[in-house]
């Protein structure tokens, strides 16, 4: 979570939207996360308000430091082991150190938690940094531990995180995407597009963080350049913060500077407008849960290729993946789209009918289902102790 000059906490991805699912289950919520300082109003930086009635902030450092994990890992533990303390429902987003610590906590107290499954810590540690790869098989064993010990899970992905982690608790699949409504006239518009185009400049787009190299946009940069230097003309917008710096290096090595633009960050309503623009969209992550990015693009009818990378198989057709950093098979797919709108119209058609398996209802439904169960079994738990500490009224109120 961010912090803006105003004390005003604000997010591009993670939303009051977001946060309100929970409050079908709680009265009181507690956010648990690390938070980051910014130097502008949340509106020059782009990102949303993120304030809810009866939900507080408890801000946590930067644990994934050096100096975090080694000297302010006790401080913060006694934080978290207060809020578990207090906290009847437990919610754990994985992978996290937070998470890590809270689920041990949570362990100790003998309390049921629910983890959602968004991500693989091995693939986003290892694929990080070098202190990354030797924090990536301790971050690995704790998620495997804790996810298998869960009483409740949601994964993101139908099948690939269930089988790297497995649980013996009830299960649920449920994406962290936000579809509301997939717009009636989005496919007509797309087909449109594709039938007008002529031969002029063919414009990829990635939206992603670009100051981690696991995010993938470096081979894409490598192929284009590959297909530019043959006579093709391919432009890259990305679309993502972070610092710049090593994506142009990288575009300035392969000598296509020019054909590279950084577009910031966006509100999601201004993500969906850029996806519009584009003529086909590249996931080439090397660690992913299941990219809401890639849903989003979908939903837009927007022509999409992506990695072997997770769940990103899940969400497109065979051969429109790619093997994780190949840039060979990303010229390739290129290609083949490049000269045909044929198929560029009926991968929208694909992509625009699989977006509506992500609409906000149907998510809702299957995740407020085993929200339900876990509150019920808390609840049958509590009344069995108050009537056993002598109580006439069965528990149930002020969950938190």
């Amino acid at each position: 979570m961010y912090k803006d000059v105003n004390g005003v906490y604000c997010n591009t991805t993670i939303t009051s939207e977001m946060f309100k699912r929970y409050f079908h289950v709680v009265d009181e919520l507690v956010v648990v996360i690390r938070t980051l300082n910014l130097d502008i109003t949340y509106e020059e930086a782009k990102m949303k308000k993120v304030e809810l009635e009866n939900m507080t902030f408890v801000e946590i450092g930067n644990l994934n430091s050096p100096k975090g994990f080694l000297f302010e890992r006790n401080k913060y533990k006694k934080i978290i082991e207060t809020c578990v303390k207090e906290s009847d429902l437990i919610f754990a987003r994985m992978p996290s150190i937070i998470s890590d610590m809270t689920l041990d906590i949570a362990k100790k107290y003998k309390k049921k938690y629910l983890v959602e499954v968004g991500g693989c810590a091995w693939d986003a540690y290892w694929n990080h940094s070098w202190i990354g790869k030797v924090v990536a098989p301790y971050m690995y064993f704790n998620e495997k531990r804790h996810i298998k010990d869960a009483d409740f899970s949601i994964y993101v992905t139908k099948r690939w995180l269930q089988s790297r982690y497995p649980s013996r608790g009830i299960q649920a699949t449920a994406s962290n995407v936000y579809l509301k409504n997939v717009k009636k006239n989005v496919l007509e518009k797309r087909i449109e597009k594709i039938k007008q185009k002529k031969e002029e400049t063919f414009v990829i787009g990635t939206t992603a963080a670009i100051n981690v190299k696991y995010k993938g946009q470096q081979y894409v940069i490598q192929a284009i350049s590959n297909l530019n230097n043959k006579g093709y003309n391919f432009r890259y917008e990305l679309v993502g913060g972070g610092e710049e710096k090593y994506l142009k290096k990288v575009a300035s090595n392969f000598n296509v500077e020019n054909n590279i633009q950084f577009k910031g960050l966006m509100l999601q309503e201004d993500v969906m407008d850029w996806l519009e623009s584009i003529d086909m969209y590249i996931q080439p992550s090397k660690q992913e849960g299941l990219p809401r990015a890639l849903v989003e693009a979908l939903s837009m009818a927007c022509p999409a290729m992506g990695s072997t990378t997770a769940g990103i198989p899940e969400l497109l057709q065979r051969e429109n993946i790619f093997s994780n950093g190949s840039v060979d098979e990303i010229e390739e797919i290129l290609i083949k789209y490049h000269n045909s709108k044929d198929m560029l119209i009926n991968n929208a058609k694909l992509n625009y009918e699989k977006s509506k398996e992500f609409q906000l209802e149907k998510l809702n439904d299957s995740r407020n289902k085993i929200y339900e169960q876990y509150k019920e079994v808390l609840l049958k738990e509590k009344s069995v102790v108050f009537e056993n500490q002598g109580g006439a009224k069965k528990y149930g109120e002020n969950i938190k």
